[in-house]
């Protein structure tokens, strides 16, 4: 199935950027369920920068109400003044794996130093000691249908 809607009726790409504890909320909302490969994901020590690119179902998108599929686009996440990153549960997995996102925390330490916690589904994790809270969210290209509406179990079982 393909989307077919003029440009107008689509939801606008997002363009984000959380510089604090509360905006991060809203990348973690936009990026829960982002699909991405262990080997998509890496840190550049010179500048400081953790960075990937993901595969971001769109929450934001009304046309496909309940349980009836959805849109993904993909999109590119950074995030700036990263000093170190700490795997959990990922040591092993091969560059091709695919993870999904569940959740994204921040624990300001000696402000505005945070370290900022990546939650994978498994339980898998990434720690990343930063400077500061400066993330970016950018999505790139068109989005396309899935039929597979994310859904996880909580504790009782329900799903989300």
């Amino acid at each position: 199935m393909r989307i077919r809607r003029t440009k107008a009726e689509q939801p606008p790409r997002l363009k984000l950027h959380a510089i604090d504890p509360d905006d991060l909320r809203v990348v973690a909302a936009a990026l829960a369920s982002a699909t991405v490969k262990r080997g998509d994901m890496g840190l550049d020590r010179t500048a400081r920068r953790f960075a990937f690119v993901c595969n971001r179902f769109r929450w934001e998108d009304t046309e496909f109400p309940g349980d009836r599929g959805g849109s993904r686009i993909r999109a590119g996440v950074q995030f700036n003044d990263v000093e170190n990153v700490s795997a959990l549960g990922l040591a092993d997995a091969d560059p091709e794996t695919v993870l999904e996102l569940l959740n994204i925390e921040a624990e300001v330490t000696d402000p505005p130093a945070a370290v900022l916690e990546l939650q994978f589904a498994g339980g898998a994790a990434l720690k990343l000691d930063a400077g500061c809270i400066d993330v970016l969210v950018d999505d790139m290209g068109r989005a396309w249908y899935t039929p597979n509406r994310p859904s996880h179990e909580t504790e009782n079982g329900d799903g989300d």
